[in-house]
């Protein structure tokens, strides 16, 4: 109630609207009271007090001022020009640290790729080997054509080839080892024996087919061949025809 009559009051003085209407007797007595009291005068602060304030201060100042002079003076003795190439120095070193780094991944990278590739390839070698003793000619066939994938072939991968191309049962197997072989023609190998192999096939779509390999390899021994071929009554006169029109071309 005591608590309650203090607020009371100071609303009263603060001329707010006081709702308990019945207490205005005593707090009319209270007002005049706390008229009465004297407030407390205010002074200026003394001169003397303003000039200690100040000293303080810049007291402080130089003490903080001390302090990062000592720290610079440590530090004075290096030579801005030695900052300057150590910083140099240091950076250079950087880069050539991550290039190194970034080299090392790239080869150890292209290393690796390079050994799946020699994988796969050996792989499908394999593979062309053992269907070339297939049964079906479809399927070696398919053997063949896998070496259109081969850049650089095992010696074992263009021996089966000319074999297949000499002695296949079946002339679409023997075709597809002749065109297979055309893959390869910058091997002294390969040419030789596509160049003996005219003379042993009898097949003119076969022979046709060896021809142009030939003629567009620019296999001049092949003319000897060629014009036995023409001579020969039995051979084919398309085939004739052809092989008068490639030796015309290899003797230009």
């Amino acid at each position: 109630m005591k608590e309650n009559k203090e607020n009371l009051f100071a609303d009263y003085l603060e001329n707010i609207s006081i709702p308990e209407k019945d207490n205005l007797t005593e707090f009319e007595s209270l007002k005049s009271l706390y008229q009465k009291i004297e407030k407390p005068t205010e002074q200026e602060p003394d001169a003397s007090m303003d000039l200690g304030f100040y000293m303080m201060i810049e007291k402080e100042k130089n003490l903080k001022k001390e302090e990062n002079n000592g720290s610079l003076m440590k530090i004075s003795w290096i030579n801005p020009t030695i900052l300057k190439y150590a910083a140099g120095v240091i950076l250079v070193m950087g880069i050539f640290w991550l290039g190194r780094r970034t080299a090392d991944k790239g080869i150890n990278d292209i290393k690796e790729l390079a050994d799946l590739k020699k994988d796969v390839q050996e792989t499908k070698e394999l593979v062309m080997l053992s269907m070339l003793k297939k049964d079906s000619p479809s399927e070696r066939i398919q053997a063949v054509n896998y070496t259109f994938e081969f850049q650089e072939p095992d010696p074992k991968v263009i021996d089966a080839l000319i074999k297949t191309l000499n002695n296949d049962s079946n002339i679409n197997v023997r075709t597809s080892a002749a065109e297979a072989l055309s893959h390869f023609g910058t091997d002294k190998k390969v040419r030789e024996s596509l160049v003996q192999s005219l003379l042993t096939q009898k097949e003119p779509t076969l022979q046709i087919t060896i021809i142009d390999i030939l003629a567009n390899l620019g296999e001049k021994r092949a003319i000897s061949p060629m014009k036995q071929l023409i001579k020969n009554t039995e051979t084919d006169d398309f085939v004739k025809r052809k092989a008068q029109e490639s030796v015309k071309i290899l003797t230009m």
